[in-house]
Parts: C-alpha cells; structure tokens; sequence
C-alpha cells in the first residue's frame, strides 16, 4: 500500500535524468554564468557611467561578502535536497508549494530575459560593431554592408533566434555532448580573456590615444571626447572610497549566477563535493577576473576618459551619438589597440562571440530544469518532466525554453520590452531574500534533514542555529542592494508594463497551482502530498 501511494504523489518513482556532471563540469558552468565574455563588452561603461569617481574592485571587494553568504546558503540547500529546481524545491517544501512556484517562475524569468535574451542583443550589437570597424579599417563595403544589417533589429532577431535553436538542440543533445561543448569554449574563453589582458597591459592611456586619433580622429578625437562631455556637463569627478560605496549596488550586479547551477543539482555526482566547489570557487575567480580586466580597461584607456566617454554614452546619448556611431564597447577599445595587426583584430571577436557561447548556453538551458521540477510536482502538465529515452534530457521542457526565447527576443527586438529589462535586474538581486528567508525558517520546520547540511551549519550560536544566522544575513544583505537598486532610477526604471508584467505573473503563478490542486483532487491525487517530501532523484 505504500508504494501504491508514493505513486499518486509523483508521475514516477525516478525522475530519469542522470547523474553525468562532475565538478569540474559544475564549477566551468558556475564561472561562465558569472563571468562570460558577452558580459564585459558595455560593463565598464554602463557602471563608470552612473558612477563617476567610483572604482569598481573596491565595489566588488566590499559586495563580496554578501555573495559569499549567498552561496553558503546554496551550498547548505543543495547538498540537503540535491534536486532538479533545487531552489523551488526547498522555498516550496519549507514555506508553501504556491510561494515556491510564483517566486522560482518569477526568479527564472527575470535571470532569463536580462541574462539569456538581453546578452544575446548585447553580442549581436558587438558582432554589428566588430563587423562595421573592421569594414571601416580595411575599406571593405561588403563588411560595412553586413554590419549595418546586423545592427537593424530584423538581424538583431535573426540572430538570437539561430543561435536560441542552436542551443536548443545541443540541450537536447544530452550531457556527454554539453560538455564537450563547454571545455572546447571555455577553452576558447580563456583565450580570448588572456588575449584582452594583453591588449589592454600593452597600451598606456597616451599611446591608446593615438591609436583612436589615428583611427577615429575624423569623427571625434581622443581630447575631443573629454572637451565634449565637459560641454555636456561633465567635470573630473572626486576619485574615493565614498563614491564606490554609493555604487554598490552597481558592483552587486556583477558577480550574480552563481549560484544558478544548482537547479541542475540533481545531476551532479557527489553533490557533497562538487556544489560547495563549484559555488565558492567560481565567485573567487569570477570576481578576480572582473577585477583584473576592469584595472587593466580603466589603466589602459585613462581613468577620466573613461568616465567621461561612459558619462556621455549613459547620461547625453544624443550627444555622444552625434560624435561617435559606434558604442563604447570593450571590442572597440581593443580592436583599436590591435590595429593595424590585422588578425588580432580579426580575432578580437572571434573569441568574444565563441567565448561568450557557454556562458549564454548556461542560462538557455538550466530554465528547463524548472519546467521539469514543476512538471514532477504537477503544477504544470506532467508532459514537461517527459525525459527522452535515449539523450536523457527533457526534451518539452527544452522545447517550451526555447519558445520563451523567441518570443522575449521578438519583444526586445521589436517593442519598447528593454525599458522592463532594468526591473528584471532588480528583480533578479532581491529574488534571494525568499530563498534565504527559507534558509532561516528551515532547521526550525525540517529538523530531521537538518542532520544532511554540512557539519559547521549544523551548529548553533546562542542557541540560533548557523544555517538560520547565514540566511538572515544573506536576506538583509539582499533586501538592502534590491532596496537601492529600486531608488536609484539609474539601475531600475518601473514602468507600468514592468510592474504590472511582475504582478501578472505572481498572480497567474498562484491561480496556476490552485486550479492545478483542484483539478488533480477531482482525479483522486492530492498533490500536496508531494510536497511532504523531496522528489526522487
């Protein structure tokens, strides 16, 4: 009788997918979500930008701390319930199923668009740009011709939507061939970031002026862009500590994802080992490869150049357009640097769009995982936890990623959506508090799994246990950047198709699961007793 009643609970007694990811796997998906080529091409501008006299190591030196947390905090939960959707497993087992499910569908959808869908137009405007510098410095029409194509918005689509397929069918593919993917552009990554490090290490911010005079001269010089934005109202800001404060939570965008790897907890072997890795290892890296290419963009290209050239881009874009056609991106300063080397600037995107691939494949694919936990518990039809027989991959879910995709492409491509994309990133930094809130209430309602949580959080202090401790930390920390992040119009701009895009889906999330429960308990199945217990592996 009770196998018979486990039955009722979820579809299966397995979930089908296999445990084929090692730590290395983990920690090489873990860095490229926090730190991809993609994400470094309108970084520095956008944050000196909104930030004049801030300095961003010591912003990413300081928010360290918090994400430090956070990870202890995923690390904790995922080692306990090493689950497909670990996340929304524990927020729905410690809290309730429909706050699990309205917080992870948001959270999910938020890292989706901003991370997934806007990178893939942030590559596409570096590949345009690339494409149309290279057509200019060797009087090539037929490249200046592509360029200015890829820069229309149908190319733009066009673009994301082959390189969403393309992903699609390496997702699909299963995980022997994800890997391989993975070490071959990981390896393409390291590189282009070696390459970028000697770039920028080999110019001083006199000998890059020349380098823009000699190139760009007859649209601005490398003066006439600092004499500009002084007649736009920019002025040499007061360099200090102070002002990188002020920017925290700017610096507090740059190390987020993470933690995003352990929805795909569940295939992992050795959870115990690969998560804490795979999350405190690449924070570490990740955090010192910002470090390094930020010191080695601002020494290169001139602290105040560089403040003024983001001031005018971020703040008078009219202006700044008038001057220059081209954004200010990394690829431009460094296919500068390398000219007149034609095949360094050649290859100068050619390792940005191939290195930039697994960091982007990391945030098409794990979304699915989500699909597949809902689709266990049956929220959602449970035709989403369907795992093909011979790849070993969900493939609907995979599918239903992929629609998602195109269809927030379409919206960036062809309506004003980039105005909510600002509310996703806020959305994205203050998601963490109900997963940490979690964290706190679980050694209090889960006391007999209290035991699988690794030795130093099964401690207490003062008769409050650590785990509780570690998560009130991580959600205060949290609430406060999301609390800044929301004032501050420079990061997030609410408008009312944000807003009313977020309470649409908390509500359709919630009225989802309940018309879900009744329509299961009409059938015999009480689906709430799924959430009584962890899924099977």
């Amino acid at each position: 009788m009770t196998q018979a009643a486990e039955k009722t609970f979820f579809p299966r007694t397995s979930s089908g997918l296999v445990k084929e990811f090692g730590t290395i796997d983990f920690l090489l998906m873990a860095s490229a979500a926090i730190f991809s080529l993609v994400f470094a091409i309108l970084q520095f501008p956008w944050y000196y930008g909104f930030n004049q006299g801030a300095n961003l190591s010591v912003g990413l030196v300081i928010v360290w701390v918090p994400f430090g947390l956070l990870m202890l905090t995923y690390w904790a939960m995922g080692v306990i319930m090493p689950r497909s959707g670990n996340d929304y497993v524990w927020v729905g087992r410690i809290m309730h199923p429909s706050i699990g499910f309205a917080w992870s569908f948001l959270y999910m959808f938020a890292v989706f668009a901003t991370a997934y869908c806007s990178a893939e137009y942030t590559l596409s405007s570096a590949m345009a740009t690339s494409t149309l510098v290279f057509g200019f410095l060797y009087n090539s029409p037929s490249l200046v011709g592509a360029g200015t194509w890829l820069s229309t918005p149908f190319g733009s689509f066009l673009l994301s939507v082959l390189m969403t397929l393309f992903f699609a069918v390496l997702a699909i593919a299963g995980a022997k061939v994800v890997k391989r993917f993975l070490y071959v552009f990981w390896g393409v990554a390291l590189g282009g970031i070696v390459t970028m490090w000697g770039l920028l290490a080999s110019v001083t911010p006199a000998t890059f002026a020349g380098k823009w005079d000699v190139v760009l001269s007859h649209y601005s010089t490398y003066n006439g862009i600092l004499t500009l934005a002084g007649q736009q109202g920019w002025s040499i800001p007061a360099y200090g500590l102070a002002a990188s404060i002020a920017a925290l939570p700017f610096a507090a965008l740059f190390p987020l994802g993470g933690n995003f790897v352990n929805v795909m907890a569940g295939e992992v072997k050795n959870a115990r080992r690969a998560l804490p890795i795979a999350l405190l290892l690449s924070l570490v890296l990740a955090v010192a490869i910002w470090i390094v290419t930020s010191e080695l963009a601002v020494n290169a290209v001139g602290q105040d150049w560089m403040n003024a050239i983001a001031y005018m881009w971020d703040n008078t874009p009219g202006a700044y357009s008038s001057v220059v056609p081209f954004a200010p991106t990394l690829t431009l300063w460094l296919s500068l640097i390398a000219y007149p080397n034609q095949l360094l600037v050649a290859l100068i995107p050619t390792f940005f769009i191939l290195g930039s691939l697994p960091g982007l494949f990391v945030y098409f694919w794990i979304p699915s995982r989500y699909f597949f936990a809902w689709s266990f518990d049956r929220i959602i039809p449970s035709k989403m936890a369907e795992v093909s027989k011979k790849y070993r991959t969900p493939h609907f879910a995979i599918a239903v990623v992929t629609v998602m995709a195109i269809l927030v492409d379409a919206l960036i491509a062809y309506t004003t959506w980039p105005t909510v994309e600002t509310f996703g990133t806020f959305l994205w930094e203050v998601a963490f508090v109900i997963p940490a809130i979690a964290t706190v209430i679980f050694p209090f309602r889960k006391k007999e799994l209290l035991a699988l949580a690794p030795g130093f959080m099964r401690k207490s202090i003062g008769g409050v246990p650590l785990l509780s401790i570690i998560g009130g930390l991580t959600a205060i920390s949290f609430g406060y950047f999301g609390y800044l992040a929301l004032v501050n119009p420079l990061i997030t701009a609410p408008t009312f198709i944000a807003e009313a895009t977020t309470l649409g889906i908390i509500v359709a999330c919630f009225l989802i699961y309940y018309a879900s429960l009744a329509y299961h308990k009409r059938g015999g199945v009480d689906m709430q007793m799924a959430f009584k217990e962890i899924p099977p592996v």
